[in-house]
């Protein structure tokens, strides 16, 4: 056995050699919520060194999990974006995300919380077999004491679509903390038993707050 490989005939162990090192799947996590250019990148992974993050990013691409794609100008520069191999590993994260909720707990002193991990939460959140049937834009507001964020989460036939900040004209408003935000991405708690307990706000039209609801719970 080498530092690269398990060296054994396992899909576990062979997934672990593409992607088992130390950073690797937060790099994936990062790149699952959009292209980032590599300032983008070190500012979302607080600790890592950049020549960590430079030889990371040189093997997954090495692997084809990573691209790199040059901006043209004015923008001038080249961002990280996933693969379709790439974004094959969301069910990965995901399976890892719920296993580890249930530990996870409040968030401790001087842990760090990026935009990047609460963004992949939130795609949890909206995380359902196939294309919405619905035509909605969200408001996502995540209100803790240790972060006040909006992501903007657009529902349509083409699928869900995730991006920072407050939509312009958000039809609904969803508005819980960290920890129920974790519970909901989890799969521990429905949002239909958040807010019916008071622990989520959702503000709109009724209609569409019993579409968004259904949707979210995996019933239409």
């Amino acid at each position: 056995m080498t530092n690269k490989t398990y060296n054994q005939y396992c899909a576990i162990a062979h997934t672990l050699d593409l992607v088992g090192d130390r950073w690797t799947l937060l790099i994936v996590r990062n790149l699952l919520l959009g292209p980032r250019r590599f300032s983008d990148l070190m500012k979302g992974l607080p600790g890592i060194s950049t020549n960590i993050l430079t030889e990371r990013l040189k093997l997954l691409e090495e692997d084809t999990v990573v691209r790199t794609r040059y901006l043209p100008p004015p923008a001038a520069s080249s961002v990280y974006e996933l693969t379709e191999r790439g974004y094959g590993l969301v069910d990965v994260l995901s399976a890892l995300a719920r296993w580890g909720s249930l530990t996870l707990g409040q968030p401790e002193a001087g842990q760090y919380i990026v935009p990047e991990a609460i963004g992949f939460m939130v795609m949890g959140v909206f995380r359902q077999p196939g294309n919405p049937s619905i035509q909605l834009l969200v408001d996502l507001h995540v209100m803790d004491p240790l972060m006040d964020a909006h992501f903007t989460v657009a529902l349509s036939s083409e699928g869900v679509h995730l991006t920072d900040g407050i939509p312009a004209q958000p039809q609904l408003t969803l508005q819980l903390d960290l920890e129920q935000l974790s519970a909901l991405s989890s799969g521990r708690s429905s949002l239909k038993q958040l807010v019916e307990s008071g622990n989520a706000r959702l503000q709109g039209d009724a209609d569409l707050h019993r579409q968004l609801v259904n949707w979210v719970d995996g019933r239409t």
